[in-house]
């Protein structure tokens, strides 16, 4: 959820991590909701969870996330949202286990590794992740237009394998190829 659905805010201390507030008040990413928005609508057989990892010992975090999704994803009912212990493998807390069908889709490698195989990952391009390049299956902008976003996460999800650019890098390659005055 933080990196993917909401912006993730970068703290100077773990602390800020624990006060009330922080998970309700990250801003969506609009366009990636709206992507998921639009595949649970148009897409019935997708079947959609949330898997968000949260501080076991924070007195808000798991009801904060839940009142975020309230808020911009209410599609997704409570029984499509697991939130397992941060460092804890999401694996586990998957319900009769991940099959080759399930994707996750989020900004985070080691998540996507552990996930691959049986099941395949999504990397999701937020602009501050894949900094070392060590991700090597499907990769999808987080900035793309919500029908388009939604519509490679489907193509990914039915075998295609995509791998956009990430935000930063495009913008160099546009300056890269713009004529020089």
């Amino acid at each position: 959820m933080d990196g993917t659905l909401a912006k993730f805010q970068t703290v100077d201390t773990l602390e800020k991590l624990y006060k009330k507030g922080y998970f309700y008040n990250l801003p969506p990413n609009e366009n990636v909701v709206e992507a998921i928005r639009n595949i649970i609508n148009n897409h019935p057989e997708k079947e959609v969870y949330i898997l968000s990892a949260v501080l076991s010992d924070s007195k808000y975090a798991k009801a904060e996330k839940d009142a975020w999704l309230n808020k911009y994803l209410p599609e997704i009912d409570a029984e499509h949202r697991i939130y397992p212990p941060c460092g804890d493998s999401k694996l586990a807390y998957v319900p009769g286990g991940i099959r080759t069908t399930d994707f996750l889709l989020d900004d985070y490698t080691h998540n996507l590794i552990l996930w691959e195989p049986p099941a395949k990952g999504i990397k999701l391009l937020n602009g501050i992740n894949h900094t070392r390049g060590t991700w090597q299956g499907s990769m999808l902008r987080f900035d793309k237009k919500p029908e388009q976003l939604a519509a490679d996460i489907v193509k990914v999800i039915e075998g295609a394998q995509m791998k956009d650019m990430r935000p930063q890098d495009k913008i160099l390659h546009q300056e890269q190829k713009a004529p020089k005055l």
